[in-house]
């Protein structure tokens, strides 16, 4: 029955070019990222290929990880007389963020290497943790 009704996707997206545009741009919208929880701390692995150190971004502000990037690029091609034949501007940017309990963010430590991002959250001692979260009723 779907057919029959073509939605404006349809017709302006055919459906080889429709997927080709969702698995470029999907990717750059959320990266791929791993959590894993270890004994002592949270080690998290995001894929973030083709990106400079220089236009990434990563804070710990009440709990919650946030990792973002933003990158432009642009190509041209010109003739003597400055009159453009070929132009192309591109941008990529994301923005992920995850909830953290029990970090102790002052000795978070973050590394970019090879396209990936490396980013090791050590967690608050246990005793720490009760004795700071602890309210007595009177």
């Amino acid at each position: 029955m779907s057919n029959l009704f073509p939605t404006n996707r349809d017709l302006f997206f055919p459906q080889l070019f429709d997927q080709t545009f969702d698995s470029f741009f999907s990717k750059m919208n959320h990266p791929s990222a791993d959590i894993v929880e270890k004994e002592n701390c949270f080690e998290v692995k995001m894929d973030i290929p083709g990106m400079k150190k220089e236009d990434i971004h990563v804070t710990f502000n009440q709990n919650v990880l946030t990792v973002e990037a933003n990158q432009r690029h642009e190509v041209e091609n010109k003739d003597e007389s400055s009159n453009f034949i070929h132009r192309e501007r591109t941008s990529r940017s994301f923005r992920r963020q995850f909830a953290m309990n029990n970090v102790k963010s002052d000795a978070i430590e973050c590394k970019y290497e090879d396209g990936v991002l490396n980013i090791t959250l050590p967690k608050m001692k246990q005793e720490t943790i009760e004795n700071s979260h602890r309210i007595e009723i009177q």
